[in-house]
């Protein structure tokens, strides 16, 4: 059997090689030094007789043969982690584990908060890594950099798991003593208005309510722009500015802030939010649990009726 010249630990290095094409970016994910994962990567071709990562120009691209081998290895290494060396019998209080999920600040501080909390009543061990959302999202699953995405339903993929959470509409947050706090706000308003803005990650994304909005009706001004809705609360008191937010975020602010809630003077779909796992964890029995419980009563965490 071929199998027994095969260190498995060398099949952990080949797939960050092959999911970073980089042998500097996979020694980093391992945390391994350059050496050692060059190295790795040589007894990988003496092995499958291939080169698997060859040079173009400035890159590193798989061979025919390491792309063939690309999705297969992250399959075993999957059935291995969640089938061969699994517990036999699941229990939370005894697990010792690090769960990374992928999100946005508001589904943070709105949903995650809480449940993190009920988790960390029933399994103390379970900690949680959470981190902003980068773009393609499902790959961070397909790598297995990421247990779950909790994501608006556009940038799922159709090839993963999921299961819609809650909906939540926009609303507009405005200062208590703003000229406009004590009338309804018309679309007229609101596009006449000075608004505080985000714009998401390194890219500088446009939220999707606003992308609408815009699309339809033009740009809007904006005198403060942030890089997270979090933020944007703390820019309107004191000021005629105007901040647009998903409705429970909003009225989170609102009851620790001087601010008012007034509802979006335009049709825009609600923010549909999913909760999305890898394909290859489907039997991993600690993330099956973790998923019970982010599941069981979204809406009750979002408006605070479930036990926190």
């Amino acid at each position: 059997m071929r199998l027994r010249n095969l260190d498995l630990n060398l099949l952990v290095a080949l797939e960050a090689l092959l999911d970073e094409c980089s042998v500097t970016r996979a020694a980093d994910r391992m945390h391994l030094s350059q050496a050692a994962m060059s190295n790795a990567l040589t007894r990988l071709r003496d092995f499958f007789g291939d080169e698997l990562l060859t040079r173009v120009g400035r890159q590193m691209v798989m061979t025919n043969r390491a792309r063939l081998l690309h999705s297969e290895v992250r399959q075993v290494l999957r059935h291995i982690d969640t089938r061969v060396l699994a517990m036999p019998e699941f229990r939370p209080e005894e697990q010792r584990r690090t769960i990374s999920i992928m999100t946005s600040d508001v589904a943070t501080i709105v949903f995650l908060a809480p449940v993190t909390r009920r988790i960390a009543q029933l399994a103390p061990g379970i900690t949680f890594n959470i981190r902003p959302i980068a773009h393609p999202p499902h790959s961070f699953l397909e790598q297995g950099r990421m247990e779950f995405l909790l994501i608006p339903r556009q940038y799922t993929s159709p090839t993963h798991p999921m299961q819609e959470l809650y909906r939540e509409k926009f609303a507009c947050l405005m200062w208590s003593e703003s000229a406009r706090a004590g009338q309804d706000l018309t679309a007229e308003d609101y596009l006449a208005a000075d608004h505080v803005t985000v714009e998401i990650g390194p890219h500088a994304k446009t939220p999707v309510d606003r992308s609408l909005i815009e699309q339809t009706h033009g740009l809007l001004r904006s005198s403060v722009m942030v890089n997270s809705f979090a933020a944007v609360p703390w820019m309107v008191p004191g000021t005629e500015r105007i901040g647009t937010l998903p409705e429970f975020l909003a009225r989170k602010a609102a009851s620790t802030l001087p601010l008012v809630v007034k509802p979006l003077p335009f049709d825009v779909p609600d923010n549909r939010m999913v909760l999305q796992w890898g394909k290859f964890a489907e039997e991993d029995a600690c993330l099956a649990w973790v998923r019970q419980i982010i599941c069981e009563d979204p809406m009750g965490v979002v408006e605070g009726r479930a036990v926190a």
